[in-house]
This record gives C-alpha cells, structure tokens and sequence, in this order.
C-alpha cells in the first residue's frame, strides 16, 4: 500500500465505541507506531451551578519534545464517541497535549494558528477590539504531560473552564415601578488572552466585556450576565481602575451598568474587590431607584460610584 493510500485511509475512518483519528504515523508498517486512547472529562466547580459541562466539539493538539505540532484533530458533537475515549496512533516519544471545547462557538475569541509553537498558542480577544461581546459558548481547556513508550497506553484528559460568568439581577421596584427603558452592562478589568500550555492568563491591555440581556431570573428580576476571561486574583499595585470615576484603589475588577431612564442616563461603576476567578460565576443583585442609581446586596464586596446625567463622549458608547 502506498503512503498516501493509506493516509487517505486513516483520514477516512471508521467509527466504534472509541472514535480512532488520523494519526501522525505515516510509515507503511506503523513499525514506530504506537496505538494509545485517550478519555476527555469536563470537571465543574462545586461552589456554581452556572456551568453546563457541555462539550459542543473539541480541538485536540499534540506536541512532541521539540514543541512542533506532531497530531491535531478537530472534532465536532455529530462525531463525539458517547464515552468520550478516542484511539490515537502516535510514534514514540515524549508529549505535551492541550485539548480546548467549544471554540468555534466562540466568536469573539480566536485561537493561534497551528503553526504557532506549543509555549505561544494562546486563546484571545482579535488584537485591534476594544470591546467585545461576551463568550457565546463555555470554553474548557485541559493539559496533559506523557511519554508513548509502548502501545495500548490509556490517558485521561481534565477540562476545566478557562472562562468566567458574571450575572446581573436588577429590581426595578414594585410600587411604584421604575419606569427604566435600558440597562447596558459591561465588565472590565479581565483578562485579554489564555496561554493554553501553562494555563496563564494575559493581561496586556484594556478591554470591556459587554453583558447580554437574558431576559428574568427564576425570581423575576431582570437578569443581564457576560461570559469573559477571569479578572487578576488582587489589584494591581499603583494601576488605575479603568473607570474614569473608581470609588476605591482596591477595586480588581469593576462592571459599568447604564441605566436609561426617560431622556437621562445614570452610570453605575460597581467596583468589586473580590476576584472574578476561572470557573465561578459572580452574582451582583440590585434595585434600582427613580434616579437610575443601583443600590447592590451585601452578597458581594462592592462598591458603587454614581454618574447622575451621565454623557456619552470620550468613554463606552451605550450604542455599541
């Protein structure tokens, strides 16, 4: 049989309980070869509900010792082996395997290209946005050193979310109701970009996550949430809040909320001095007043700085 013969082969495929995929061997005798399996798991955070562990396709890389690519799969949900175990042929030697779930859902987050060497492929916001849309989709990544020495090897692969959930519960009174004709959420403060290898974040400039309006909680309030990257675990020593108007120099991350009331906007800055961190989801409530200002619970710690009358010029546009 021919090199290519059989590559076209292998491409093609042939699906069973365990999903065997193309492979980096490409000798006719697969005599450097080895066959292995691999079972990918998504683990949640037992203090959130707010996560579905659901895995909508999975990008699968493979590194060898030189940190060149040697197998990448792509696999989409119509393809997924309902156990999860895949069946792999590589030649043998030492690895670095990162897996990443869900990013083609992801639009406003692009992944490196292949070509980019193991210690460089990163998950991030495109380079020129300013502001971004929050995730559409949960991103999971996991990562796994090992070393092919013989065949029929079996390796487990933990994805855990690389992403973060902010929730926004607003009550708008009930007697009377506040007559509130938009709230505009965004979150800032987070971070920009996720080193898939050593499961880093970068934080190398500014960037504002807007929230989407998901309609009302399971109590009635209006409920406005945004998936982003996690904020920095404390704040950044001597950095100014990129609010205009911070209410403290310990904030980590802040939200602005503009509430649109008649023909007035009154901007929130919610300044929150606990982290935003990976795989947790932060639920701020609050009651809005006939002024368009938030008072927010005591189950976060925050603060809130009030712009009453607020104009639009030389910050966030509400009608982006």
């Amino acid at each position: 049989m021919k090199t290519g013969d059989w590559q076209r082969w292998v491409v093609g495929g042939i699906f069973f309980a365990l999903l065997p995929l193309s492979s980096g061997c490409i000798d006719d005798n697969m005599s450097d070869c080895n066959n292995f399996t691999v079972r990918y798991r998504i683990e949640l955070s037992t203090h959130t509900q707010a996560f579905s562990g659901r895995m909508e396709n999975l990008n699968m890389h493979f590194y060898d010792g030189n940190k060149s690519l040697a197998y990448h799969e792509y696999v989409e949900r119509e393809r997924m082996p309902s156990n999860n175990i895949y069946a792999i042929t590589l030649p043998a030697n030492d690895y670095h395997h990162f897996a990443i779930a869900n990013i083609s859902q992801a639009s406003c987050v692009k992944c490196s290209d292949l070509g980019v060497a193991s210690d460089r492929y990163k998950l991030s916001y495109e380079s020129a946005a300013d502001t971004v849309s929050s995730h559409v989709s949960e991103l999971y990544v996991g990562r796994e050193r090992f070393t092919i020495a013989d065949r029929n090897q079996f390796i487990e692969v933990v994805l855990t979310p690389c992403i973060s959930k902010t929730r926004l519960h607003l009550s708008y009174g009930t007697d009377p109701v506040v007559p509130v004709k938009r709230v505009e959420g965004y979150v800032n403060e987070t971070a920009t970009g996720f080193l898939c290898n050593d499961s880093l974040y970068e934080y190398d400039r500014p960037v504002v996550v807007q929230m989407n309006e998901a309609g009302k909680d399971e109590n009635g309030l209006a409920l406005f949430e945004a998936v982003s990257f996690p904020s920095r675990n404390e704040a950044r020593a001597g950095a100014k809040s990129l609010n205009r108007n911070p209410s403290e120099e310990n904030a980590i991350w802040n939200t602005d909320v503009y509430v649109t009331i008649g023909d007035k906007i009154t901007r929130n800055t919610i300044n929150l001095t606990e982290p935003l961190p990976a795989g947790e989801c932060i639920e701020i409530y609050g009651v809005v007043r006939d002024d368009g200002s938030i008072d927010i619970g005591h189950n976060v710690q925050a603060t809130v700085a009030v712009t009453i009358d607020w104009k639009p010029g030389g910050d966030i546009d509400v009608d982006i």
